[in-house]
């Protein structure tokens, strides 16, 4: 993965990049590779961003939304992130909601976007309709813990992580 996304990049001569991800586990190395994280395919993109010498901002949408990272890895992943100064700013995603009902629809409920647009609906509801949970949220032991289920795992994230995106510094020219 290192050696294509760095020659790719050469090969297209980019000015700046914006890598995208869903749920973060480009942060916490996720449970893609249980026996060493770094190996995990977002990991390697991450490697090969920082590589390439291209100025890149890193968004991670809706944090723990994949499921992959336990609460605790994600806090010292972002903890790590704001206090080497990298972490630019934590932007709401409500904007996001029409589109991402648009778009999102023809896919599974368990899917990333629509975790995030579950959550993002759950926000703008009145507070005694969030209480009921709906979706994939529905079941989670604690009102504010959304029950994310999703590739054999389970993982019980705060509700409002999914309705954020952190902007991070990746890398500078």
């Amino acid at each position: 993965v290192f050696a294509r996304v760095t020659s790719s990049l050469a090969r297209l001569r980019v000015d700046a990049i914006l890598a995208v991800d869903l749920g973060g586990d480009s942060l916490t190395g996720g449970v893609d590779f249980a026996s060493d994280p770094e190996c995990g395919r977002d990991r390697q993109v991450l490697h090969a961003l920082r590589a390439s010498r291209i100025p890149c901002t890193h968004l991670v949408l809706g944090p723990g939304c994949d499921g992959e990272s336990a609460v605790g890895a994600m806090r010292a992943a972002v903890r790590h992130v704001d206090e080497s100064g990298a972490l630019l700013g934590v932007v709401p995603l409500a904007p996001l909601l029409e589109p991402l009902c648009r778009h999102s629809a023809p896919l599974a409920p368990n899917r990333t976007p629509n975790i995030i647009k579950s959550a993002l609906e759950r926000a703008a509801a009145p507070p005694e309709a969030a209480d009921e949970g709906d979706g994939e949220g529905s079941g989670a032991a604690r009102p504010d813990l959304c029950t994310i289920n999703r590739h054999g795992n389970t993982a019980h994230v705060p509700w409002s992580w999914l309705t954020v995106a952190l902007a991070i510094k990746l890398s500078d020219a």
